[in-house]
């Protein structure tokens, strides 16, 4: 059986604020979604408001949030150098993550407007950000994972469909 340290009440805290923050961006993202789509008409002719993906990047947002939360409360009760590096490096990895969903869900509206060559330059731009973004950010977070011997909390993926 392990020794098991006092949990560091710092980051109890610290990762309960942080969840708790990102559950609260996270229904104002999806609220935001809902309001903007109870205004639409989609008969209208018009594709969905873009402001839909102001709200699902406020959703995104808040889950990122809340799980860099997770992975600071759950660093409340280990200790050392290496654990402390690796969840530094997964916090860096959700965030480039983070920016990776914010930008391309905003890229990826231009899909809405875009016809024949425009669509397929947004969906390429909108890859290239995915790639630009998420491929680090999913080194940096293997590392990081190994580092504090830890697991991975939150996924993302993306699909172009075309």
């Amino acid at each position: 059986m392990e020794n098991r340290h006092r949990p560091n009440v710092l980051f109890n805290l610290v990762g309960m604020l942080l969840i708790v923050a990102g559950i609260g961006v996270s229904v104002f993202g999806i609220l935001m979604i809902f309001a903007v789509m109870a205004d639409f008409d989609p008969l209208g002719g018009d594709g969905p408001p873009v402001e839909t993906a102001v709200g699902a990047a406020l959703t995104f947002w808040g889950i990122i949030v809340l799980t860099i939360g997770r992975y600071i409360w759950r660093g409340a009760r280990t200790r050392g150098a290496r654990d402390r590096f690796g969840r530094f490096l997964i916090i860096v990895a959700y965030l480039l993550l983070g920016v990776a969903l914010d930008q391309g869900v905003r890229s990826a509206v231009g899909l809405w407007s875009a016809s024949g060559d425009e669509a397929s330059e947004v969906v390429l731009r909108t890859v290239l950000i995915f790639a630009v973004f998420g491929i680090p950010a999913s080194i940096i977070g293997t590392i990081g994972v190994r580092l504090a011997n830890e697991k991975i909390l939150a996924t993302a993926s993306a699909n172009a469909g075309l």
